[in-house]
This record gives structure tokens, C-alpha cells and sequence, in this order.
């Protein structure tokens, strides 16, 4: 196991957190729900009706008639009175440019994450620093499973975290160890971990009574941001599969970074 441990007072191992999108408190629920309808048609890539659209996301229709309004007000969307569909507008082109220059086009990040999930059958993320925790940007989870959107997961504990972690510089995870409240007592012990991680090229370990985790950090030249593909499933299996499962995640991510590269 390569983890990044953190104790309590009283010597017991620190949990891993997760924090879900209900526990933020600067989270605005239209703000979301507006940016979920751009999402939506960056997947379907066709002129959406209101009822769709409502149907897909799972709201009122009362709801979803103001958003579209509020969307087409600002001109972040085309409303076609004809077809009565809606669709982004050119105001988004910029900004859609953007996001091709930073992840890639053709949806290769996401490509990478499908492509692990079916070689493994496991749950499968893409995750990136965010303060003193890892945001989950991208997953592919196996048939039949669901999450909630949106989880951030705590830098210190976790497999993704100590990916992350290793490939900062020591004072970087210094200062991190010092926000997160972890006394001086125990970076001896987490510049240990982090040796290990950065000559096994890959974290792994528990990240609950019954999962376990595996985590490989993103070539950083391909990316604008740090990210970190991890993989998470039963313990048994992911321990006896491990050997496997971290050659189908280096396989997958060399064929991306390829990509990248053409």
C-alpha cells in the first residue's frame, strides 16, 4: 500500500473525506442546472426541445422554461420558434476553443476514462487539485452503479490525493500538510510515502472499509491542469487484479497521450 496516512491525537488513522455537492454552500442550484443544460448539449450535439431537455435532466418543466428563457436573455442560447428547439450560441465559440486547447477534442479525456472502466469493470475517475481536495471532472462508473455529481475527495488519505501529492515539490507538500492542519510530526513519514509513490510511479490503497484504489498521475505536458486518473472497486478484486488493472490504466493512458500528441 502507498497512501499518504494522516493519524488523530489519539493515533487512529484519519478518515478519507468526501465532500458532497449539498455540503457547499456557495453552490447555486441555478448556476448548476444552467451549466448542466450546456453539458447536455455538448453530449447529444443537436438542437434540443424544452421537453427533452426537462426529461434528461430530470426537471419541472416550469423550472426548465425559465432557465431556457433566462439562457436565451443572456444569449447563451438560440431559441428556433420554427421547431421550438434550443441550441448554444456563437457567444459560446470562445470559450469552447478554450476547452478544446486545455482537454482535447473528440472527447479524448472522457474516451480515456470509458476505455479503463471497460477493461476493468471498475469505477473509473479523472480528478484535480481543488485546495485540500481532489475534484472529480470526469468518471465512467460500471453498468448499474450511480453517483452523485460533483464529490471532491480529500487530497490527504486518498490514492488520487497521494498521486497528486508526489508530484509536488516537498515544500509545496509541506505548506499543503501545514492548511490541512497535519503537525510536523508526521511529514516524516509522508515524504517516505511519497518517495515510495514517485518510485512505483502510482499510489494505491484503502479508500473505505471495502474499496480499494488505484491512482496514476496524468502526463502534466499534456494537460493545462494537474489530473489524475484513478480506479476504485472492491477490495479482493482490485488487490488481486492489481497488477492488471494498473497495466490496462498506463496502456490506456499512453494511447491518449499519443492522441494528444497528433
Amino acid at each position: 500500500m502507498s497512501v499518504i496516512k494522516t493519524t488523530l491525537v489519539h493515533g487512529q488513522r484519519a478518515p478519507v473525506r468526501i465532500k458532497r455537492p449539498s455540503e457547499r454552500r456557495s453552490l447555486s442550484r441555478s448556476a448548476t442546472r444552467a451549466l448542466d443544460v450546456l453539458e447536455l448539449f455538448g453530449r447529444v450535439r443537436r438542437p434540443l426541445r424544452a421537453v427533452e431537455i426537462s426529461t434528461i435532466l430530470g426537471l419541472h418543466p416550469s423550472t426548465t422554461n425559465q432557465l431556457l428563457k433566462t439562457m436565451v436573455d443572456s444569449a447563451h442560447l438560440l431559441f428556433d420558434a420554427r421547431p421550438k428547439t434550443y441550441m448554444p450560441s456563437p457567444r459560446l465559440a470562445e470559450f469552447g476553443g478554450w476547452i478544446v486547447a486545455t482537454y482535447g477534442t473528440d472527447s479524448r479525456l472522457h474516451d480515456l476514462v470509458r476505455e479503463v472502466r471497460d477493461g476493468t469493470g471498475m469505477v473509473v475517475t479523472v480528478t484535480t487539485a481543488n485546495d485540500l481536495f481532489m475534484q472529480i471532472i470526469d468518471l465512467a462508473l460500471p453498468e448499474g452503479h450511480t453517483t452523485e455529481r460533483g464529490l471532491q475527495v480529500s487530497l490527504f488519505g486518498s490514492a488520487i490525493g497521494s498521486a497528486y501529492l508526489a508530484s509536488l515539490a516537498d515544500e509545496e507538500i509541506a505548506r499543503l500538510a501545514d492548511r490541512a492542519r497535519i503537525p510536523d510530526s508526521q511529514l516524516p513519514a509522508i515524504r517516505e510515502t511519497i518517495g515510495q509513490i514517485r518510485r512505483a510511479g502510482y499510489a494505491n490503497g484503502a479508500t473505505a472499509d471495502t474499496m480499494w484504489s488505484i491512482a496514476v498521475k496524468l502526463p502534466a505536458e499534456k494537460l493545462r491542469v494537474p489530473a489524475v486518473l484513478g480506479l476504485a472497486g472492491p477490495v479482493g478484486e482490485v488487490q488481486t487484479n492489481l497488477g492488471h488493472f494498473l497495466g490496462v490504466m498506463r496502456g490506456a493512458i499512453e494511447r491518449w497521450a499519443g492522441q494528444c500528441d497528433a
